[in-house]
């Protein structure tokens, strides 16, 4: 029988090293468009609701800092569990092409969008050409 890519249970990535936070802390899955005007960055953060997370911009580091809403009950006890609870973390890194007083945030079912706008100077623009 004849291997297939179906789909698969994906690990979360765990911080190695992390020791100031108690429990398990990982780092959540991003995906990172580029828009003409501004970059968007949506964080994967399930079980996290938008009064649970901390974004910060400070010297050029966005970091991001979320916990889970609720914990599941302690007396909760499964013979099998693929999803691992604990706190999320990650942090970027800004170049000086990001307007930094524009950036904003939303968070909808799981997913906060980062909204990253450009600074004017590095966004493109069309030049008129006039007439000789």
């Amino acid at each position: 029988m004849a291997e297939t890519n179906a789909l698969q249970a994906r690990e979360k990535q765990e911080l190695q090293g992390e020791t100031i936070r108690p429990g398990p802390v990982f780092r959540p899955e991003v995906d990172i468009l580029e828009r003409e005007d501004s970059y968007v960055i949506y964080a994967d953060l399930p079980g996290v609701d938008d009064k649970s997370i901390d974004v910060r911009l400070d010297q050029g580091a966005l970091t991001l800092d979320a916990q889970l809403a609720t914990l599941p009950d302690t007396s909760w006890n499964p013979l099998h569990a693929e999803y691992r609870i604990g706190s999320y973390h990650r942090e970027f890194r800004l170049s000086e092409g990001i307007d930094a007083s524009g950036v904003s945030a939303r968070m909808q079912n799981g997913v906060l969008e980062l909204q990253l706008p450009k600074s004017s100077q590095h966004r493109p623009r069309t030049i008129p050409v006039e007439a000789g």
